[in-house]
């Protein structure tokens, strides 16, 4: 288990933080009691967190993507081989934003790299807010949110595309917002969520910063008091993630 990592437990699964930090990397597990799993985002050592902890790479289904800045789709490629040279052999699924871009350049390099030698098919499918899709017995529903790009010199870019996923299994609801500023509609998927993961990478809260790219830790945290529990994740620095309700 790594060291900011935070577990759910519901009714026939659990979800465990993997790890988090605003920058760095963020993934997050999904294990269901049929013995399958999926994976929300899968950051820079996201493979070393699952191998570490005995995840069998072979029941692992699909990854959904929230947005494809490098700290949410760093360890995509590391994944992909591992599992090739494991041997799987059966579909392994990445659901995306409309329009991303990022995923399909990592997925083009590696079967391009081994056009001949991947023993599995790897099924991508972009998605839209609103959609509704199954994987096995969780229902899946991507909705819109608002993240642009910023870096120190270039400053706030142009919105991405990007998602926050809503998940339902065995009547409980599960909410990743991804990451989001204020301008998203979140209140609609969060209210009363069984679990809400949510990011906070803002020390401080208000301007553009926290309309269109990241939430502060003060929104999260009202976000998070209208759900029934809450990972705060995506934290700066070397600031721990937050846990909200019982």
């Amino acid at each position: 288990m790594t060291e900011n990592a935070q577990i759910w437990l519901g009714n026939g699964w659990s979800v465990q933080v993997l790890f988090s930090r605003g920058g760095l990397s963020t993934s997050i597990l999904v294990s269901l009691d049929s013995g399958t799993y999926l994976l929300l985002d899968c950051g820079d050592g996201c493979l070393r967190d699952l191998v570490s902890q005995g995840t069998d790479l072979h029941r692992l289904d699909a990854i959904l993507l929230t947005h494809g800045h490098f700290d949410h789709v760093g360890g995509l490629h590391s994944l992909l081989g591992y599992m090739r040279m494991i041997g799987r052999n059966t579909p392994f699924i990445i659901l995306t934003p409309h329009k991303a871009r990022e995923d399909k350049l990592i997925i083009d390099a590696f079967t391009t790299v081994y056009p001949d030698s991947v023993p599995f098919d790897i099924p991508r499918r972009e998605v839209k807010g609103g959609e509704e899709i199954k994987l096995g017995d969780i229902k899946v529903t991507p909705f819109d949110v608002i993240h642009c790009g910023s870096t120190k010199q270039g400053g706030i870019g142009e919105p991405l595309p990007a998602l926050g996923y809503l998940l339902q299994y065995h009547g409980e609801r599960v909410v990743y917002t991804g990451d989001c500023g204020l301008d998203s509609k979140l209140e609609p998927y969060i209210s009363e969520a069984d679990l809400l993961i949510i990011e906070a990478t803002l020390n401080e809260p208000g301007g553009e910063m926290e309309e269109r790219v990241h939430l502060s830790l003060e929104s999260a945290q009202r976000f998070a008091a209208s759900a029934k529990k809450a990972f705060i994740i995506h934290r700066p620095g070397g600031l721990p993630p937050v846990e909200v309700g019982g």
